[in-house]
């Protein structure tokens, strides 16, 4: 079957530009690959397959596959990954957190068990935003149908989640 890039997923689309940047990576190795949120458009089981590979790359010599076509032996390829999402940092060897603060950046060092608590903090922040989000955008659909009194109700959601975000960062901070 044939397709265009235009009728692929973003997802798909992110696969198949996996799959040419891994085979040539294949055929002529480079010492670094760079990606910046490569998993952001897949789902977990995309993410963990693109993980184990990266992985697999990464160390040859754990494969067994050591040597090229002609018998020289292979030397690891570094991958240095962004992500948001806790298949990869599970596959990494190290992980790093940046933190912004007055206009300079800082480089953390993390261990994986911070990163992945990292990672789920951040997951769990997005789902109760989605929620907020639903629950608003739910009360401007039944207000455009005619539902009166929704506008106080949505700076009451409003002003409640900022409330929450408040307190979350008190709780934080503490």
């Amino acid at each position: 079957e044939n397709f265009l890039m235009s009728q692929l997923s973003g997802g798909q689309k992110a696969l198949v530009a996996m799959a040419l940047i891994f085979a040539i990576q294949r055929c002529d190795p480079a010492p670094f690959y760079l990606f910046d949120e490569l998993d952001q458009a897949l789902d977990s089981t995309y993410r963990a397959a693109v993980a184990s590979l990266i992985k697999r790359q990464a160390s040859p010599s754990s494969e067994g596959d050591a040597e090229d076509e002609d018998g020289n032996a292979r030397e690891s390829t570094q991958f240095i990954c962004s992500t948001f999402r806790p298949e990869l940092v599970a596959a990494a060897n190290r992980c790093f957190g940046i933190s912004h603060q007055n206009k300079v950046s800082s480089l953390h060092l993390l261990s994986k068990n911070d990163a992945l608590h990292f990672i789920a903090n951040l997951m769990s922040e997005e789902e109760a935003l989605g929620e907020v989000t639903t629950l608003s955008s739910s009360k401007a659909v039944a207000s455009s149908r005619g539902g009166g009194g929704t506008a106080s109700k949505k700076r009451k959601i409003a002003k409640k989640s900022e409330e929450d975000k408040d307190g979350d960062d008190d709780a934080a901070e503490a």
